[in-house]
């Protein structure tokens, strides 16, 4: 059992490190974006930045209507891209570092190991 634990929170913790990367990403395109049009100010909104320039993950919005209160969801999206994305980046970063730590001190006993 405990190899099996320790196995998904390494997973976790990729998924995390993964996330953050594409959230960087989006952080360094918005920024991009912002630097290029003189028309796009640097508050541009999730909902503005998703909308115009990433359309492809615009569907998120609408899974985040079915997991969690629309208001949270308008208010997430109404926050600024250039605090947004870098927040989570953070938070994706906590959340590895967290689950990788969790995962290091799980002792595999000898015999998962043959496993």
């Amino acid at each position: 059992m405990g190899k099996k634990l320790r196995l998904f929170l390494i997973l976790l913790a990729w998924s995390g490190a993964i996330g953050g990367m594409i959230d960087g990403l989006i952080t360094l395109y918005a920024a991009w974006e912002i630097a290029k049009d003189a028309n796009i100010g640097i508050g541009v909104t999730v909902e503005t930045h998703i909308s115009m320039h990433l359309p492809i993950l615009y569907f998120l919005k609408e899974v985040g209507y079915a997991l969690a209160p629309n208001a949270l969801i308008d208010w997430i999206f109404a926050l600024p891209a250039l605090l947004y994305f870098p927040f989570r980046v953070l938070v994706n970063l906590l959340f590895g570092w967290i689950m990788l730590k969790w995962a290091n001190r799980l002792e595999v006993a000898e015999g998962d190991l043959a496993a």
